[in-house]
């Protein structure tokens, strides 16, 4: 199946050092890669538009930030349920295959089936982990007051064919004085949206990775952008 990538107005981020694997994506986009709803407010402030039914790409991601919401407004849960009913969330409604093979670019028909393989579940991790070391850093009532304060309107939504849809929205925070605009790039699997990428003010988070991935394939080649990723994994999970 070919790769889409992302959309063609997103722009990358160059990284200075590739070996960091820095995360270069903008404070508002904290979590938003897993929908952490940092920057959304209540279900009530986001209607969805009329013309949109229960099953489209528009409220398959709705339906997942009104989860994670739920989430983080739970006051009786540990940090440890908390991450993981946030890990069950993203697993079940993000396309990490088609994330990983965004991410790895025109690189992905060279790797042999195991190396495909082995990298799916590899970056998953890595992208979990990246996002979830940088939520736990914030405490659970400044989240739910940046809840509060902001809000989100879906705006509209294009298709690419049966499978594709790009989800359109801004999201306004209370400390800025424009919108935001945080698109959302969905896939259709076994009947359901999945999200494969966001752009947040255009910039994607999958270009991103795959602009320093590429810069190390290019370089060093696979084994090495594994050992940069398993590295990177293990000093977010040991932090």
């Amino acid at each position: 199946m070919a790769t889409r990538t992302t959309a063609s107005f997103s722009r990358t981020v160059l990284p200075r050092k590739i070996e960091k694997l820095k995360l270069r994506i903008p404070t508002v986009a904290l979590g938003a890669l897993l929908s952490f709803a940092l920057a959304v407010s209540a279900s009530a402030q986001a209607p969805m538009p009329a013309s949109y039914s229960p099953n489209d790409a528009t409220a398959s991601v709705k339906s997942i930030i009104d989860q994670s919401i739920v989430v983080f407004k739970d006051q009786h849960i540990s940090a440890a349920e908390r991450e993981q009913k946030l890990r069950a969330i993203a697993e079940s409604h993000f396309d990490f295959a088609e994330m990983s093979r965004s991410a790895i670019g025109y690189h992905w028909k060279t790797l042999t089936p195991a190396q495909q393989s082995e990298f799916v579940p590899l970056f998953t991790t890595f992208i979990e982990d990246a996002y979830l070391s940088r939520i736990e850093s914030y405490s659970v009532e400044k989240i739910n007051q940046q809840i509060q304060s902001s809000m989100i309107q879906f705006t509209r939504q294009t298709t690419d064919g049966p499978d594709y849809a790009e989800v359109f929205s801004t999201v306004v925070l209370q400390d800025q004085k424009d919108p935001i605009p945080v698109n959302y790039m969905m896939r259709l699997d076994a009947g359901e949206w999945k999200i494969y990428d966001i752009t947040i003010d255009a910039i994607s988070v999958i270009a991103n990775y795959r602009n320093q991935f590429n810069r190390v394939l290019n370089t060093d080649g696979y084994d090495k952008l594994v050992s940069l990723i398993r590295q990177k994994t293990a000093g977010l999970q040991t932090n």
